[in-house]
C-alpha cells in the first residue's frame, strides 16, 4: 500500500507535538507501506520540490506559496499571522502544485495532518484524483486563522464555515483526543466522514524509576512552556503555600515567557528550580526523579504528551479536567482537578502527599500499565484497521499476513 502524508513540516523542521507525532506515525507506518509525506520548505518555487529519505520515509519538500513559510521562527505579528492563514482558505496554486505531486506519486491514500500552509482546499485537489482521504485533527486551525486557544469567535464561525466545505471530501476523520474530535463535528466539519479516536504514540522505554514511596516530602515536577495558558503560576502559587516537610522541590522545567518573572518570583524560595529547557533524555530523568507530575493548563489542550512520558518512567500526574486530557490521564475522578485553581492544585499537592507508601506503589504499577495504550505497535493497529476501513470501497482491498502487515 502506498500512503501519501501530508503535514505543514517535517523533520529537522519541528514547532512542537504535531510535528513529532507526524513523524512517529510516517516512520511507523513505513514498516508496512510505501510513505511518502508532502511538507512546506522554506525554498521558492524555482527550486522546485526536493525529496529526501529519512527513516525509510520519502520526504517531498514543496516550496511555500504563502506570505512566508510557517517554518520561519522570526516572531510575526498578529495580523501577519492572520492573513497567512486566511490565505489558506484559497491558495490555487498550492491546490494544484500538490494535485501535481499527489499524480506522479500515485497513493492508495491520502492521510492529511496539519495543513496550516497547504489550505484546506487541496482536499478538493486530492479527491479529485479518486483517491480516499483520512484527515487527523491534531489543533484547531481548521476553525480559527487566530490562535490555538479559540478566541474571536465570529472570525471563528466565518473560517470555519469555508473549511467545513473542504472537509466534505474526507473520508474519515481522527481526533488524538475526544475533545478535539467533537470541537470540530461539532463546529459543522466533515459531515461525510467516519469519526475515529487514535492517540498519539509517544516514543520511550516504559520502566518504573526507582523511587522511594515512604518518604513524605514530595518531589513536583512541571514539563513544558511556560506561558499563562499553562497554569504554571497557580501550581507555584499552591507549591509555595505549603510548607517544606510536605512539599521538598518544585522543578519547573521548560522555556517561556513567564520563566523570568515567576523565577524571579521564587527567588527567596531555595525549593523552586527552573532549568530551562533541555534535552529530552534531561527531561526524562528529572521526571523520573519527581514523586509527582502536574500539568496545570487552563486552553483546550488537543492531547496530554506529557502526561504519557511521565507515566512512562513511573511518575503519576494530576492535571486539569480541560481539552483532550481526561483521555490521556489514568483514573480521571482521581487524577484530576479544574483549571485555574491554585486552591485545587494545592488539595491535589496533600492528598498525594497523606497517601502511604503501598498506594503509590499501586498507582505507579497502574500508570505503568495505561501508558502501554499509546505504544507504537498501539499507533499502528489502530491506524490500519481505519485504512482497511476506508479503502473498502475502493479497487484497492488491503490484504493483511499473520503479523498484521499490509501488502
Amino acid at each position: 500500500m502506498k500512503i501519501v502524508i501530508v503535514n505543514s513540516l517535517y523533520t529537522p523542521h519541528i514547532i512542537g507535538g504535531a510535528e513529532i507525532s507526524t513523524q512517529i506515525l510516517a516512520e511507523t507506518l513505513a514498516s508496512v507501506a510505501d510513505v511518502h509525506v508532502l511538507t512546506l520548505g522554506g525554498h521558492g518555487r524555482a527550486e522546485g520540490v526536493r525529496e529526501e529519505r529519512i527513516g525509510g520515509v520519502t520526504v517531498h519538500r514543496m516550496p511555500h506559496g504563502s506570505l512566508y513559510w510557517i517554518g520561519d521562527s522570526k516572531r510575526r505579528g498578529v495580523l501577519m499571522r492572520t492573513a497567512r492563514r486566511l490565505t489558506d482558505l484559497y491558495n490555487p496554486r498550492m491546490n494544484e502544485a500538490v494535485r501535481e505531486r499527489l499524480a506522479a506519486i500515485k497513493p492508495d491514500l491520502i492521510h492529511t495532518q496539519n495543513l496550516s500552509g497547504f489550505g484546506a482546499g487541496i482536499w478538493t485537489a486530492a479527491a479529485g484524483l479518486n483517491v480516499p482521504i483520512v484527515h487527523t485533527l491534531r489543533d484547531y486551525s481548521l476553525l480559527s486563522p487566530v490562535s490555538s486557544p479559540i478566541k474571536n469567535p465570529l472570525l471563528a464561525r466565518m473560517y470555519a464555515m469555508t473549511t467545513s466545505g473542504y472537509s466534505r471530501h474526507v473520508s474519515a476523520v481522527v481526533g488524538i483526543s475526544s475533545h478535539i474530535l467533537k470541537r470540530h463535528t461539532g463546529a459543522g466539519l466533515f459531515p461525510a466522514a467516519a469519526p475515529k479516536v487514535i492517540p498519539n504514540a509517544v516514543e520511550g522505554g516504559i520502566a518504573a524509576s526507582e523511587k522511594d514511596f515512604d518518604r513524605r516530602p514530595l518531589r513536583i515536577g512541571y514539563f513544558g512552556r511556560i506561558e499563562p495558558e499553562k497554569g504554571v503560576r497557580e501550581l507555584i502559587e499552591a507549591a509555595m503555600s505549603l510548607p517544606p516537610d510536605v512539599v521538598e522541590r518544585i522543578v519547573v522545567c521548560g522555556e517561556g515567557s513567564l520563566r523570568a518573572k515567576l523565577a524571579d518570583d521564587c527567588r527567596e524560595d531555595a525549593r523552586f528550580v527552573f532549568p530551562g529547557k533541555v534535552k529530552p533524555a534531561e527531561a526524562r530523568r528529572l521526571m523520573g526523579e519527581a514523586d509527582v507530575s502536574f500539568v496545570p493548563s487552563v486552553w483546550e489542550e488537543p492531547f496530554g504528551r506529557v502526561i504519557i512520558e511521565s507515566y512512562q518512567v513511573g511518575t503519576p500526574v494530576y492535571a486539569t479536567d480541560v481539552g483532550g486530557i481526561p483521555d490521556a490521564v489514568y483514573d480521571p475522578e482521581e487524577f484530576l482537578f479544574p483549571p485555574g485553581s491554585a486552591a485545587a492544585i494545592r488539595a491535589k499537592i496533600l492528598s498525594y502527599h497523606s497517601l502511604p507508601g503501598e498506594e503509590k506503589r499501586r498507582i505507579q504499577a497502574a500508570c505503568l500499565k495505561h501508558c502501554r495504550g499509546f505504544t507504537q505497535a498501539a499507533l499502528l493497529d489502530r491506524h490500519l484497521d481505519l485504512y482497511d476501513q476506508t479503502l473498502a470501497g475502493s479497487e484497492y482491498t488491503p490484504v493483511k499476513t499473520a503479523v498484521g502487515q499490509v501488502h
